[in-house]
Protein backbone atom coordinates (compact mmCIF):
# COMPACT_ATOMS: atom_id res chain seq x y z
CA UNK A 1 0.00 0.00 0.00
CA UNK A 2 3.43 2.57 0.16
CA UNK A 3 3.82 4.66 -2.68
CA UNK A 4 7.28 5.97 -4.05
CA UNK A 5 7.39 8.75 -6.70
CA UNK A 6 9.80 9.04 -9.53
CA UNK A 7 10.92 11.80 -11.11
CA UNK A 8 10.53 11.86 -14.85
CA UNK A 9 13.13 11.25 -16.99
CA UNK A 10 14.99 14.72 -18.31
CA UNK A 11 12.50 16.26 -21.19
CA UNK A 12 9.65 13.49 -20.88
CA UNK A 13 6.29 13.75 -19.55
CA UNK A 14 3.46 11.62 -18.76
CA UNK A 15 2.17 11.87 -22.05
CA UNK A 16 5.74 10.08 -23.30
CA UNK A 17 4.88 7.13 -20.92
CA UNK A 18 1.56 6.15 -21.25
CA UNK A 19 0.91 2.58 -23.06
CA UNK A 20 3.43 0.16 -21.36
CA UNK A 21 2.04 -2.54 -19.04
CA UNK A 22 5.68 -4.28 -18.31
CA UNK A 23 7.09 -2.38 -15.54
CA UNK A 24 9.46 -3.83 -13.21
CA UNK A 25 11.23 -2.53 -10.04
CA UNK A 26 14.35 -3.65 -9.27
CA UNK A 27 16.62 -3.05 -6.16
CA UNK A 28 20.28 -4.85 -5.25
CA UNK A 29 18.95 -6.44 -2.02
CA UNK A 30 15.89 -8.36 -3.62
CA UNK A 31 14.51 -10.05 -6.72
CA UNK A 32 13.22 -7.76 -9.53
CA UNK A 33 9.28 -7.47 -9.55
CA UNK A 34 6.97 -6.56 -12.53
CA UNK A 35 3.39 -4.81 -12.37
CA UNK A 36 2.12 -7.66 -14.83
CA UNK A 37 2.42 -10.36 -12.05
CA UNK A 38 0.38 -7.82 -9.61
CA UNK A 39 3.39 -6.70 -7.20
CA UNK A 40 2.53 -3.33 -7.67
CA UNK A 41 1.13 -0.40 -9.87
CA UNK A 42 2.10 2.33 -11.92
CA UNK A 43 0.29 6.20 -12.53
CA UNK A 44 1.25 9.26 -14.27
CA UNK A 45 0.51 11.92 -13.25
CA UNK A 46 2.00 15.64 -13.19
CA UNK A 47 3.91 14.94 -10.06
CA UNK A 48 5.91 12.70 -11.09
CA UNK A 49 5.48 8.58 -11.87
CA UNK A 50 3.58 6.97 -8.74
CA UNK A 51 4.45 3.38 -8.10
CA UNK A 52 2.02 2.29 -5.43
CA UNK A 53 3.30 -1.74 -3.55
CA UNK A 54 0.58 -4.27 -3.52
CA UNK A 55 2.27 -7.03 -2.87
CA UNK A 56 5.92 -9.46 -2.48
CA UNK A 57 8.32 -6.68 -1.52
CA UNK A 58 9.18 -4.37 1.45
CA UNK A 59 11.45 -1.95 1.08
CA UNK A 60 13.99 -0.29 3.92
CA UNK A 61 14.95 3.14 4.41
CA UNK A 62 18.06 4.12 2.52
CA UNK A 63 17.66 1.23 -0.14
CA UNK A 64 18.24 1.99 -3.90
CA UNK A 65 15.45 1.14 -5.79
CA UNK A 66 14.87 1.54 -9.65
CA UNK A 67 12.25 1.50 -11.81
CA UNK A 68 12.11 0.10 -15.64
CA UNK A 69 8.93 2.15 -17.39
CA UNK A 70 8.08 -0.12 -20.37
CA UNK A 71 6.55 2.37 -22.87
CA UNK A 72 4.36 0.75 -25.11
CA UNK A 73 4.62 2.38 -28.12
CA UNK A 74 8.58 2.45 -28.42
CA UNK A 75 9.33 -0.81 -26.89
CA UNK A 76 9.97 -3.89 -27.89
CA UNK A 77 8.06 -6.56 -25.80
CA UNK A 78 10.10 -9.74 -24.37
CA UNK A 79 9.22 -11.58 -21.73
CA UNK A 80 10.70 -10.98 -18.44
CA UNK A 81 13.53 -13.10 -16.72
CA UNK A 82 11.83 -15.71 -14.16
CA UNK A 83 14.03 -17.67 -11.84
CA UNK A 84 12.70 -21.10 -11.10
CA UNK A 85 12.54 -20.80 -6.99
CA UNK A 86 12.51 -16.99 -6.41
CA UNK A 87 12.88 -17.64 -2.49
CA UNK A 88 15.74 -19.52 -3.42
CA UNK A 89 17.57 -17.71 -6.19
CA UNK A 90 18.52 -14.71 -7.28
CA UNK A 91 19.42 -12.73 -10.27
CA UNK A 92 23.25 -11.74 -11.25
CA UNK A 93 24.73 -10.07 -13.94
CA UNK A 94 28.62 -10.94 -15.20
CA UNK A 95 31.15 -7.75 -15.95
CA UNK A 96 34.07 -7.37 -16.87
CA UNK A 97 35.85 -5.10 -14.11
CA UNK A 98 39.17 -3.14 -15.52
CA UNK A 99 41.26 -1.37 -12.56
CA UNK A 100 43.69 0.29 -15.03
CA UNK A 101 47.67 0.20 -14.50
CA UNK A 102 47.95 2.18 -11.01
CA UNK A 103 51.25 3.69 -9.65
CA UNK A 104 53.33 2.50 -7.53
CA UNK A 105 52.43 3.53 -3.78
CA UNK A 106 53.02 6.91 -2.40
CA UNK A 107 53.03 7.00 1.68
CA UNK A 108 53.81 10.61 1.39
CA UNK A 109 52.35 11.62 -1.78
CA UNK A 110 49.59 13.83 -0.23
CA UNK A 111 50.93 15.05 2.77
CA UNK A 112 54.62 15.40 2.92
CA UNK A 113 56.43 15.29 6.86
CA UNK A 114 54.81 18.27 8.82
CA UNK A 115 52.95 19.14 12.41
CA UNK A 116 49.51 19.29 12.57
CA UNK A 117 46.94 20.64 15.06
CA UNK A 118 43.96 20.25 16.17
CA UNK A 119 43.14 23.51 16.56
CA UNK A 120 45.32 24.85 13.29
CA UNK A 121 45.20 21.92 10.95
CA UNK A 122 48.04 21.18 8.48
CA UNK A 123 51.36 23.16 8.96
CA UNK A 124 52.13 23.48 5.61
CA UNK A 125 49.03 22.14 3.67
CA UNK A 126 48.65 19.18 1.14
CA UNK A 127 52.05 19.43 -0.34
CA UNK A 128 52.73 15.94 -1.26
CA UNK A 129 54.16 15.08 -4.64
CA UNK A 130 50.33 14.53 -6.12
CA UNK A 131 49.74 17.81 -4.65
CA UNK A 132 48.02 20.59 -6.68
CA UNK A 133 46.64 23.77 -5.11
CA UNK A 134 46.11 21.99 -1.61
CA UNK A 135 44.36 19.08 -3.49
CA UNK A 136 46.00 15.55 -3.88
CA UNK A 137 44.96 13.49 -6.50
CA UNK A 138 45.29 9.96 -7.12
CA UNK A 139 45.86 8.14 -10.47
CA UNK A 140 43.07 5.74 -9.31
CA UNK A 141 40.48 5.43 -6.62
CA UNK A 142 42.78 4.07 -3.68
CA UNK A 143 42.95 3.61 0.19
CA UNK A 144 44.78 6.03 2.15
CA UNK A 145 47.63 5.50 4.60
CA UNK A 146 48.87 7.97 7.65
CA UNK A 147 51.83 7.69 10.04
CA UNK A 148 52.50 10.52 13.11
CA UNK A 149 54.45 11.04 16.44
CA UNK A 150 51.47 11.34 18.77
CA UNK A 151 48.36 9.32 19.94
CA UNK A 152 45.61 11.04 17.94
CA UNK A 153 42.38 10.27 15.71
CA UNK A 154 43.26 11.60 12.35
CA UNK A 155 40.47 12.32 10.10
CA UNK A 156 40.74 12.54 6.47
CA UNK A 157 38.44 14.34 3.52
CA UNK A 158 38.15 14.28 0.30
CA UNK A 159 36.40 12.61 -2.65
CA UNK A 160 35.64 9.45 -4.29
CA UNK A 161 35.66 8.27 -8.31
CA UNK A 162 32.51 9.41 -8.63
CA UNK A 163 33.11 13.26 -7.04
CA UNK A 164 31.34 12.39 -3.78
CA UNK A 165 32.27 13.59 -0.74
CA UNK A 166 33.78 10.97 1.80
CA UNK A 167 35.79 11.16 5.09
CA UNK A 168 37.43 8.79 7.28
CA UNK A 169 38.92 8.32 10.72
CA UNK A 170 41.62 6.30 12.01
CA UNK A 171 41.28 4.89 15.36
CA UNK A 172 42.92 6.57 18.35
CA UNK A 173 46.92 5.63 17.36
CA UNK A 174 49.61 6.53 15.08
CA UNK A 175 48.90 5.20 11.92
CA UNK A 176 46.00 4.50 9.28
CA UNK A 177 45.18 2.19 6.80
CA UNK A 178 42.27 3.46 5.33
CA UNK A 179 39.33 1.25 3.59
CA UNK A 180 37.60 3.64 1.62
CA UNK A 181 38.41 4.31 -1.69
CA UNK A 182 39.84 8.47 -2.28
CA UNK A 183 40.19 9.83 -5.69
CA UNK A 184 41.78 12.90 -4.12
CA UNK A 185 42.13 14.35 -0.24
CA UNK A 186 41.20 17.68 0.57
CA UNK A 187 41.45 17.88 4.14
CA UNK A 188 43.44 16.50 7.06
CA UNK A 189 42.20 17.24 10.88
CA UNK A 190 43.43 15.81 13.87
CA UNK A 191 41.71 15.07 17.55
CA UNK A 192 45.50 15.71 19.46
CA UNK A 193 48.28 17.87 17.89
CA UNK A 194 51.24 15.46 16.37
CA UNK A 195 54.14 16.00 14.31
CA UNK A 196 55.59 13.38 11.88
CA UNK A 197 52.65 13.18 9.78
CA UNK A 198 52.56 11.89 6.02
CA UNK A 199 49.50 11.04 3.94
CA UNK A 200 49.75 8.88 0.77
CA UNK A 201 47.86 5.84 -0.70
CA UNK A 202 48.50 2.19 -1.26
CA UNK A 203 47.24 -0.53 -3.42
CA UNK A 204 43.87 -1.33 -2.04
CA UNK A 205 42.06 -0.38 -5.34
CA UNK A 206 38.41 0.87 -5.15
CA UNK A 207 35.49 -0.36 -7.41
CA UNK A 208 33.33 1.08 -9.76
CA UNK A 209 30.43 -0.72 -8.83
CA UNK A 210 28.66 -2.36 -5.93
CA UNK A 211 30.12 -6.16 -5.39
CA UNK A 212 27.36 -8.00 -2.72
CA UNK A 213 29.93 -10.60 -2.30
CA UNK A 214 34.25 -11.13 -1.83
CA UNK A 215 33.04 -14.86 -3.29
CA UNK A 216 31.08 -13.05 -6.90
CA UNK A 217 34.42 -12.48 -7.84
CA UNK A 218 34.78 -15.40 -10.35
CA UNK A 219 38.59 -14.65 -11.98
CA UNK A 220 41.45 -11.86 -11.63
CA UNK A 221 43.13 -10.54 -13.98
CA UNK A 222 47.05 -9.36 -13.99
CA UNK A 223 48.25 -8.65 -17.57
CA UNK A 224 45.53 -10.93 -19.23
CA UNK A 225 46.87 -13.70 -16.89
CA UNK A 226 46.27 -15.35 -13.89
CA UNK A 227 47.73 -14.37 -10.92
CA UNK A 228 48.38 -15.45 -6.89
CA UNK A 229 45.25 -13.97 -5.83
CA UNK A 230 45.07 -11.03 -4.16
CA UNK A 231 42.27 -9.52 -1.77
CA UNK A 232 38.79 -8.63 -2.45
CA UNK A 233 36.18 -7.12 0.00
CA UNK A 234 32.94 -6.45 -0.79
CA UNK A 235 30.60 -3.08 -0.76
CA UNK A 236 29.18 -2.27 2.61
CA UNK A 237 25.89 -2.74 3.37
CA UNK A 238 25.09 -0.91 6.50
CA UNK A 239 24.91 3.17 6.47
CA UNK A 240 28.32 4.61 6.01
CA UNK A 241 30.21 6.16 8.84
CA UNK A 242 33.72 7.57 9.41
CA UNK A 243 35.30 4.13 9.89
CA UNK A 244 33.30 1.28 7.96
CA UNK A 245 34.57 0.37 4.56
CA UNK A 246 33.98 0.92 0.98
CA UNK A 247 30.85 1.57 -0.06
CA UNK A 248 31.08 -0.42 -3.16
CA UNK A 249 33.96 -2.97 -2.28
CA UNK A 250 38.05 -2.92 -3.11
CA UNK A 251 40.65 -5.03 -4.48
CA UNK A 252 44.17 -5.62 -3.71
CA UNK A 253 46.01 -7.31 -5.75
CA UNK A 254 48.57 -9.29 -4.65
CA UNK A 255 51.29 -7.54 -6.63
CA UNK A 256 52.53 -4.35 -5.83
CA UNK A 257 51.26 -1.58 -8.65
CA UNK A 258 54.03 -0.55 -10.75
CA UNK A 259 52.33 1.57 -13.41
CA UNK A 260 52.75 -1.42 -15.79
CA UNK A 261 50.62 -3.96 -14.56
CA UNK A 262 46.95 -4.21 -15.49
CA UNK A 263 44.42 -5.09 -12.83
CA UNK A 264 41.00 -6.70 -13.95
CA UNK A 265 38.41 -8.52 -11.93
CA UNK A 266 35.63 -10.83 -13.49
CA UNK A 267 32.86 -10.83 -11.21
CA UNK A 268 29.14 -11.00 -10.36
CA UNK A 269 27.02 -7.84 -9.29
CA UNK A 270 23.06 -7.68 -7.88
CA UNK A 271 23.01 -4.38 -10.08
CA UNK A 272 25.32 -2.89 -12.88
CA UNK A 273 24.00 0.47 -12.18
CA UNK A 274 24.35 0.07 -8.43
CA UNK A 275 27.10 2.19 -7.21
CA UNK A 276 26.39 1.40 -3.24
CA UNK A 277 25.21 3.26 -0.15
CA UNK A 278 25.65 7.25 0.36
CA UNK A 279 29.33 7.80 0.91
CA UNK A 280 29.95 9.25 5.16
CA UNK A 281 30.91 12.51 4.16
CA UNK A 282 30.92 14.05 8.11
Amino acid sequence: GSTITFDYPAGKTADDMVGGTDHILRCVTKNAIWATSGAFSVAFNDAGVVVTILANSTYQDGETVYLDVHLGQTYDDAAPVTVAAPDAMRLLTPVKISLGAPIASDSDGAVASQACTAAGGLATGINGALASDDVATFDVPRNVVAAWTGTAILTVTGTDAFGNVLVESSGSGTSLTGKKAFKTITGVSTSADITGLTVGNSKVLGLPVFLGDALDVLREFEDEAAPTAGTVVAGITAAATATTGDVRGTYAPNSAPNGSKVFELTALVPDPNYKGRAQYAG
